[in-house]
């Protein structure tokens, strides 16, 4: 029997749409950091870019050497490994021509 107590979207499915605000991954493995619409603040004083956490990209599985980081001030969407804690945001993909 396997255990059911612990997985992503047990509780809920946390999705989210934001702006890319860096792209400079000091890793260099494609994250992007992203102000979350409803979840930061838009006042960059109170939550600085550099205190946004790191989004990882998500990519296919069929062509997981071909990507291309979204440009500043793209809209993505994405998602929360750790749900409603917040923390560990995903990237899925990038809504085009909102680019304010």
């Amino acid at each position: 029997m396997s255990n059911r107590n612990n997985f992503l979207g047990l509780d809920k499915f946390v999705w989210w749409v934001g702006v890319v605000e860096n792209r400079e991954d000091p890793l260099g493995s494609g994250r992007a950091q992203i102000r979350i619409f409803g979840w930061h603040t838009v006042d960059t004083s109170a939550l600085p870019t550099t205190d946004l956490p790191w989004a990882m990209p998500m990519y296919p599985i069929n062509a997981p050497n071909t990507f291309s980081k979204p440009r500043i001030n793209d809209w993505v969407v994405g998602f929360f490994m750790d749900g409603e804690s917040g923390q560990f945001p995903i990237m899925m993909g990038i809504l085009p021509g909102i680019n304010k």
